[in-house]
């Protein structure tokens, strides 16, 4: 980044940056801040913009863009605990969440619409400006809807039903009620249809940090499952599998790396000593530590004899004669730059299982197994034996468990998708677990900020 990209960038962070979308629209601008237009004088101001939101979305250490929507969730379902006393953590691992002064539910809530509000800006600073190219427009304006479609998905999957904002206006924004799930599914789609075309099929720059077309379909085909729009599932899917731009890692040790083949949209890091905030978290400082997060038991146990990823994506420290098992996806905890690992978005092999799942919807089933196969050989397994659809839809969800595991919050997503939840996490979870818990509760302030605002079931 240029002398004068970076000043641009950080000057729109200033504009832009704030606790909440809400809490920032109610602060009117200083006298000496630039408007949109002269923002977005030029090209080179556009895209310094549109930059600065990407690093945004990595300036934090547990932003939801950046550790906390795969924290949070992992400890809310199955897969994960603290291993020492945390008020923060341990509210969402006993599915006891107080909203009144929750630091996850900021990281989560709050830092979505902070970015959320950074691709509107940018969007209404586009539109506004008539000195930019069409082309880079249309590049920019594509980036910006799979930024904001990608957050709404997020919120979506933790919340329910969330305010639709998509301007930057106070006037609106003030009094935004809850917008109904239908209703904010269907703007992350035309949000994602549209970038589906307007962007190109190269990545505008290294390293796949900036979506592209096909960064679009996978995230399409992802929204589809929660939809369960089988057909368009599998033909999303289908496109990016069948692009021959990405390709299953052999080497399990090697599907994290920045240069890894399997990545279809990563972040890159801004820290000078973090390369993400997983890695920085979940690998302890020594061999002789006792990580901040261990896996559950329940999680340890679903693993097949045999499956390497237990022993690639795991590592495990014996503290107190204690062994602890923890995430190893990511394996540095501190580097500076080039980095070795950025962090990764969303990959090839989740889109082998959206296409399983969907062909197992549509009664595919030679072609489901063929997918599920894939993920299973990968990770040294054989063929799988099932043949049947429910037997294979059960073959399929304990390859998402394990495949995904505390990888944004998949896990959590599938229990309630699947309806599952409750039978799953009403043992492991007792005596506290109420099946209100699979909503996450909206915070004080924001409910005492906008009187509009209804608070989830059960809080």
């Amino acid at each position: 980044m240029t002398t004068i990209q970076f000043r641009y960038s950080i000057l729109l962070a200033c504009i832009l940056c704030c606790s909440s979308c809400k809490k920032f629209l109610a602060i009117p601008p200083p006298e000496t801040q630039l408007e949109s237009l002269t923002l977005f004088s030029n090209s080179s101001a556009a895209v310094s913009a549109a930059m600065g939101l990407y690093s945004q979305m990595m300036q934090s250490s547990l932003s939801v863009s950046n550790g906390a929507a795969t924290l949070y969730p992992a400890l809310s379902a199955d897969e994960l605990y603290n291993t020492a006393a945390n008020a923060d953590y341990d509210a969402f691992r006993s599915n006891n969440i107080q909203f009144a002064s929750s630091t996850g539910l900021t990281r989560l809530w709050t830092f979505s619409y902070r970015n959320i509000y950074h691709a509107n800006a940018v969007m209404e600073g586009l539109n506004a400006s008539a000195s930019i190219p069409d082309s880079l427009k249309k590049q920019l304006r594509g980036e910006m809807l799979v930024v904001r479609g990608f957050h709404y998905l997020c919120l979506l999957r933790l919340f329910g039903d969330v305010p639709l904002i998509t301007s930057t206006s106070y006037s609106i924004n003030q009094s935004m009620p809850r917008t109904a799930t239908t209703e904010v599914y269907n703007q992350v789609e035309t949000d994602l249809k549209e970038a589906y075309n307007l962007l190109g099929f190269a990545y505008t720059a290294g390293a796949r940090t900036r979506p592209d077309h096909f960064t679009a379909a996978a995230l399409l085909a992802r929204l589809c499952i929660y939809r369960q729009n089988w057909p368009l599932a599998a033909q999303y899917a289908s496109e990016v599998i069948s692009s021959n731009r990405y390709a299953l890692n052999p080497v399990l040790n090697n599907v994290f790396l920045s240069a890894s083949n399997e990545t279809i949209w990563q972040l890159s890091p801004v820290s000078t000593t973090v390369n993400t905030a997983e890695g920085n978290l979940f690998i302890p400082s020594s061999a002789t530590t006792r990580p901040v997060m261990a896996l559950t038991s329940w999680l340890l146990d679903a693993f097949e004899p045999g499956d390497q990823r237990k022993t690639s994506w795991l590592k495990t420290n014996t503290v107190g004669g204690q062994p602890y098992a923890y995430p190893y996806k990511y394996k540095v905890r501190t580097g500076a730059p080039p980095y070795s690992e950025m962090y990764v978005v969303i990959r090839l092999a989740e889109l082998y299982l959206i296409r399983a799942e969907a062909n197992l919807q549509l009664n595919n089933l030679t072609a489901a197994a063929a997918d599920i196969n894939a993920i299973r050989n990968r990770a040294g397994l054989p063929n799988t034996a099932y043949t049947t659809q429910p037997a294979l839809l059960t073959a399929l969800m304990q390859e998402r468990r394990i495949e995904l595991m505390f990888e944004w919050g998949h896990r959590w997503s599938d229990l309630k998708r699947t309806g599952t939840a409750d039978a799953v996490l009403q043992t492991i979870k007792a005596p506290g677990w109420q099946p209100a818990d699979t909503l996450y509760p909206i915070q004080q302030y924001e409910l005492d900020t906008n009187p509009f605002l209804i608070q989830n079931p059960g809080y």
